[in-house]
């Protein structure tokens, strides 16, 4: 059985994403097409399931999930012991370790719920600072689920807050936050304004780590102003920061952002080193997956640039791997569309599965209309440059009819300029 068999047999409900996780770790390339015409082409799709792999592997999965059943419920118990003492505030403590619980699993819209919850208890307290970590809290969640107009305003109010509570530590984190969401938003000149308004609050030694981490995201709206100066030494000035702090995984995000300079630059040796190199710091602590997979994509694009394809393709497979064996979905969608894009650029038409096979992913994971967006803008990019101009139309279209539901912010010019190139 195939995997997307497997997959129409699950219904399109949140509970069941531990589930369908263990259905994409139980799956392998099937050895008949890993090897044969249709293997540059081969999707998760496509691999095969061992329901006996799965069967086996049930038992193991049933006591993770269980233990994360019980420590989420053991938590609420703790909040309902504390409220029946009149303790709102451990109320708040306990609810909110329930939604981080389920925000480090990648259950969002679980997230979201338990920490609006927290929400509501955390506004009828007498301080405002553990309403502040719960607004903040909601806004990282809803911005890494393209909920973008939502993150804002969590952000916004908890800026408001902590202005009034004069807390220049939550100050900053809401700056920031702020400064994000404009960034993906592309956004630039909103970015760099209030990421600079948080990096100029972070002077004091206590905000050591969080200076670097705005420096770094600063360097990256540098970049894509086309100031690569700019971006080399606000990147250099992180760097500084956050040596001798045990913080390998910002460290890692540093020259991950280094590599890409250093690509835009020209300077292709130096770019692979830096790649290299922050593989070697998301090794040093706690693997961070969805980081590694970050770093492979970009490594791939550097070898692509260097017309090194096999090298490109065998990265992005390897980012395929870690993605599927570690429930990935949204870095899943990525590798497609750019397995996509690069069979576009080599002529090859049938580069539309991989297209097809994000497309499928973004609905199976119910993903943001702005990420489901981006996918669409690629495949007519795609159609586009096959010549296939009405189908490229159509993708267009519906990638800017996605754009214009994600809410205000994101920019339609690029993709009214290349459907005003296609003729009516």
């Amino acid at each position: 059985m195939k995997v997307e068999q497997a997959l129409r047999l699950l219904p399109a409900l949140e509970m069941v994403g531990p589930l369908r996780a263990l259905v994409l770790a139980s799956s392998t390339p099937d050895e008949t097409n890993r090897w044969g015409s249709a293997a540059p082409y081969l999707t998760v799709g496509k691999w095969a399931i061992s329901v006996d792999l799965l069967r086996r592997g049930i038992p193991q999965f049933l006591t993770k999930l269980s233990d994360h059943v019980g420590r989420l419920y053991q938590h609420y118990a703790g909040a309902l012991e504390a409220d029946d003492k009149g303790d709102q505030p451990q109320v708040v403590v306990h609810l909110l370790a329930a939604a981080q619980m389920e925000e480090r699993v990648g259950r969002y819209a679980a997230a979201l719920a338990w920490g609006e919850v927290a929400l509501g208890v955390a506004e009828g307290l007498n301080t405002r600072v553990t309403e502040v970590e719960t607004l903040t809290f909601l806004g990282e969640v809803a911005r890494a689920q393209g909920q973008f107009a939502a993150a804002a305003r969590h952000y916004q109010r908890a800026l408001v807050l902590a202005e009034a509570e004069f807390d220049p530590v939550r100050v900053i984190v809401a700056s920031e936050g702020q400064g994000l969401v404009a960034l993906a938003e592309g956004q630039l000149q909103g970015a760099a304004a209030w990421l600079g308004r948080a990096e100029r609050l972070a002077v004091e030694e206590e905000h050591r780590a969080a200076r670097g981490r705005i420096l770094r995201s600063l360097a990256v709206v540098a970049h894509r102003q086309g100031d690569l100066h700019a971006a080399g030494e606000r990147l250099r000035q992180a760097r500084a920061l956050i040596e001798g702090l045990d913080l390998a995984p910002e460290m890692a995000r540093i020259l991950d952002a280094q590599g890409g300079l250093d690509m835009a630059l020209g300077r292709t040796a130096a770019s692979l080193a830096s790649f290299r190199e922050a593989l070697a710091w998301v090794r040093r602590a706690e693997r961070d997956h969805r980081l590694e997979c970050t770093i492979r994509i970009h490594l791939a694009e550097l070898f692509l640039e260097m017309d090194r394809v096999s090298e490109g393709e065998e990265e992005l497979r390897n980012a395929e791997r870690l993605a599927i064996a570690n429930d990935l979905g949204g870095r899943l969608i990525q590798i497609y569309t750019r397995l996509g894009t690069l069979r576009g650029m080599q002529g090859a038409e049938t580069g539309f599965v991989f297209f097809e096979q994000a497309l499928a992913l973004c609905r199976l994971l119910d993903s943001a209309p702005a990420f489901e967006a981006r996918v669409y803008h690629q495949y007519g990019l795609f159609k586009s440059a096959l010549g296939r101009m009405e189908e490229a139309r159509a993708w267009l279209e519906r990638a800017r009819e996605l754009f214009s539901t994600a809410g205000p912010g994101f920019s339609l010019d690029e993709i009214d300029a290349e459907l005003h190139r296609i003729p009516a």
